[in-house]
């Protein structure tokens, strides 16, 4: 895989990738498999961050409205690859 640019928003991500390895649905799965257990570990690690609770509270709560998840929901279930 080749990332060739990306842009991280307040709430969305834009990358411009290529691959003939794997389709880019499988990429976009693994991606936000992989960030949201580390960033949802960081929030949990860190006792400095005021909003901790708030966070995971609102994580979990969203969680629990999608049945293919076990405890939180970080990022939204659909994916828009172009």
């Amino acid at each position: 895989m080749e990332l060739y640019a990306y842009v991280i928003m307040t709430n969305h991500v834009y990358a411009i990738l290529g691959t003939h390895e794997k389709p880019i649905q499988e990429i976009i799965r693994d991606f936000k498999r992989h960030t949201s257990k580390e960033l949802i570990n960081t929030i949990e690690n860190n006792q400095q961050e005021s909003r901790r609770n708030w966070m995971l509270w609102i994580f979990k709560q969203a969680g629990k409205q999608n049945p293919n998840n076990e405890f939180y929901q970080f990022w939204q279930q659909h994916n828009q690859p172009i």
